[in-house]
């Protein structure tokens, strides 16, 4: 079966101080076959005690989520700071054994104002990430202007070799899951590395609703998404980024666990060689 992840920024996160120390006893309680570590910006110097300390407590990290912000760096165009925080995050990612990177190309309020800076820097972190073993892919992160696909499009005239994450909750903001395996956007497909299966409540570009919920709490319809998945033959690897954090900063490690089991039964279903009925 493919690789079923977590992402540990679904149980590390502002109530519980962004401990990265939390990792080694909280993992032991989710079901799954590895964590795709989430990078925050206060963790910008004290990265080297943090991958001495995850690369010694026995956790698989094969996916790496790089710090958002450089995305919003690049659109301002602070490209050294941008760089050397991406190399930063890309030798942290080879410290825990991360192989494949997720990168908001684009993020935050800046988006893709300026999405051409973003672009023309883009080759510079491939080459960066390349020097670290690391494969960065880049996620249809919600945009201000246009469709992420269309983004997607428009980076591959300028780095053909790109390649992407597909989030579910992301696409559903602009309607992109009943868009996404249309004939026009197959191709497409050659170049995404990596899922993340996450649901969401709200409609057509509703920006109030933006929290990652569990599988089947929202508006995401995964048998399209997993029809079209086999359809293309994909063969990667998935996260769950679903929030574990209740109102009252404890966590549900259950809710997440049931949409990892959720997960695996839709992969069971479509994507394996013996698939089920179930």
């Amino acid at each position: 079966m493919q690789g079923v992840f977590a992402s540990t920024g679904a149980f590390i996160g502002r109530p519980n101080g962004r401990d990265f120390r939390l990792i080694e006893s909280l993992s032991k309680n989710i079901d799954c076959d590895g964590f795709e570590l989430m990078f925050y910006a206060d963790w910008y110097g004290k990265e080297k005690n943090i991958a001495e300390f995850l690369s010694n407590i026995g956790v698989k990290f094969p996916t790496f989520h790089c710090e958002k912000g450089i995305g919003e760096l690049l659109a301002e165009e602070r490209f050294p700071e941008a760089y050397e925080k991406f190399e930063i995050n890309c030798e942290t990612a080879k410290k825990v054994g991360s192989k494949l990177m997720v990168i908001h190309l684009w993020n935050g309020p800046t988006s893709d104002r300026n999405i051409g800076a973003n672009f023309s820097a883009y080759p510079k972190l491939e080459n960066i990430a390349e020097r670290y073993g690391i494969t960065p892919t880049v996620e249809n992160v919600i945009a201000r202007g246009g469709s992420p696909i269309g983004l997607w499009r428009r980076l591959l005239k300028t780095s053909p070799g790109a390649f992407f994450t597909y989030d579910t909750k992301m696409a559903q903001f602009d309607l992109d899951n009943e868009k996404a395996f249309l004939p026009e956007n197959i191709r497409l497909w050659e170049r995404v590395k990596h899922m993340h299966i996450n649901d969401r409540i709200g409609g057509y570009r509703d920006w109030s609703s933006y929290r990652a919920l569990n599988l089947g709490e929202g508006d995401v319809d995964f048998d399209l998404v997993f029809r079209g998945l086999k359809e293309v033959g994909y063969r990667g690897d998935f996260t769950v980024e679903a929030s574990a954090f209740l109102p009252d900063g404890s966590l549900d490690l259950a809710g997440l666990n049931e949409s990892l089991k959720t997960l695996k039964k839709f992969i069971s279903r479509y994507l394996s060689e013996n698939p089920t009925e179930n």
